[in-house]
């Protein structure tokens, strides 16, 4: 079956194609995902939601770890429908969808155990602190991704993002190794980046005190809303008017704000790495809201562990 030819494929180039990334550091979760796995069955049986570990009986297609761990990130980085999904491996698309269903928090439990998941929440600055502590400089950006069109028209009007599409948005934190430090909760698209980021941070707080902020034009007047060490911002082209017909940045601005994005480019690169896999660069079918957490999430955090 389609394990079966992707255990044989050497070049990583196809193989990061299948999986989002390199064949050896596929082999080293494998341990970490096995580990995650035999935990969360333990606390299951511990719980009183199953009598024991399954041990004999039928094994299916996914009859190992490997196996396993390769079925959720091709899903994952190809992003497939179940029906696709299932005649790939063997079953059914509802089998698909439970066996995904049930390895995506396994995947959590081991990204988590490696320290490369971002923070999804942070109530106060101190604890912001922490986490950003050895980093002089971040950058904040809003990540966005289509989804279908709600039926509800209440719910279109929220998830409408005015491109022509409706989506669902969150926040990047990235430093400037291209890690992502913190993503935020997931709300409709037509959120503005900095209505969120206010949201998120309460202005007034010493939330970035400590640390360089860099932001587009996307989080004008977050200079006038919070302290921080420095916050870098574009210089923004005034407005037409009658005493200003051609209104035009001075060369010497114009200059300030491109050597501000070529340094400020590493969170889109961050946020390219998340879009690597499928599942957040098409449009998102699912409906269920754990599933939407667990792409934004596992996109993150996988991309983390491919450049620790």
């Amino acid at each position: 079956m389609i394990y079966d030819k992707f255990s044989q494929i050497t070049d990583d180039r196809i193989v990061e194609s299948l999986i989002g990334m390199p064949k050896a550091k596929f082999t080293a979760l494998v341990k970490v995902f096995e580990s995650a796995a035999q935990a969360i069955d333990r606390e299951r049986v511990e719980k009183g939601e199953i009598k024991h570990v399954k041990q004999g009986g039928p094994k299916g297609y996914l009859d190992s770890y490997e196996k396993k761990l390769f079925f959720v990130l091709y899903y994952l980085k190809t992003y497939p429908t179940f029906d696709v999904l299932g005649f790939h491996f063997g079953f059914s698309g509802g089998h698909a969808h439970a066996h995904i269903d049930r390895l995506l928090p396994v995947l959590v439990r081991a990204l988590t155990s490696l320290n490369v998941m971002p923070e999804r929440t942070l109530t106060t600055p101190e604890e912001f602190s922490q986490l950003i502590d050895q980093y002089k400089n971040i950058a904040i950006e809003g990540v966005e991704v289509a989804c279908v069109r709600p039926q509800d028209e209440t719910e279109q009007e929220k998830h409408y993002s005015g491109k022509k599409r409706h989506t669902l948005k969150s926040l990047v934190i990235s430093d400037f190794n291209r890690r992502i430090l913190f993503l935020c909760c997931i709300v409709a698209g037509s959120v503005h980046d900095y209505t969120l980021m206010k949201d998120v941070f309460t202005p007034g707080s010493a939330w970035f005190e400590k640390v360089n902020l860099w932001l587009d034009l996307g989080f004008l007047d977050a200079d006038k809303d919070y302290q921080s060490t420095q916050i870098y911002l574009p210089h923004k082209k005034p407005r037409k008017s009658k005493k200003n017909p051609n209104p035009t940045l001075t060369p010497e601005q114009k200059k300030q704000n491109r050597k501000q994005a070529a340094t400020r480019v590493i969170v889109e690169h961050a946020i390219g790495g998340m879009k690597f896999f499928h599942c957040m660069m098409h449009r998102i079918r699912n409906h269920l809201g754990h599933f939407v957490d667990y792409f934004f999430s596992l996109s993150a955090g996988l991309w983390n562990y491919k450049i620790c």
